[in-house]
């Protein structure tokens, strides 16, 4: 029982801040689109930061996947989160700069995983 109440508090931890940072990071894609409605059309992206952001948008929905299946959506997230944090560390765009702050991102997808491997691990010892 307590084994069980631990695996829950990891789950709603993982929970909680995914949610938080999809919440966090659509406030500011909405804001962003608000903010272009009244200034004119800005420069082409380039299609490296387009990949970029398709695959952080993909992260963050394996972050919303993760509340229905925990690995499948850990899994998703974690990898995307991985691959954009390459390509930013070596985005060859002059000025362009990365913040180690990004990794964070990778803590729910962790936790989501973790709590797959232990709950995973408690049902085959179980008798």
């Amino acid at each position: 029982m307590e084994k069980t109440k631990s695996f829950d508090s990891i789950r709603w931890t993982a929970r909680i801040i995914g949610t938080l940072m999809v919440i966090f990071v659509m406030l500011f894609a909405i804001g962003s689109l608000f903010e272009g409605l009244s200034k004119p059309a800005p420069a082409a992206y380039n299609t490296y930061t387009i990949i970029l952001f398709l695959i952080w948008g993909a992260g963050l929905a394996g972050l919303i996947l993760a509340w229905w299946n925990e690995r499948v959506g850990g899994l998703v997230s974690l990898c995307c989160f991985i691959i954009f944090n390459i390509l930013a560390g070596t985005n060859p765009t002059p000025g362009s700069g990365y913040s180690i702050v990004l990794l964070l991102f990778m803590i729910p997808s962790i936790l989501y995983l973790l709590y797959w491997w232990l709950k995973r691990d408690s049902s085959n010892n179980t008798i």
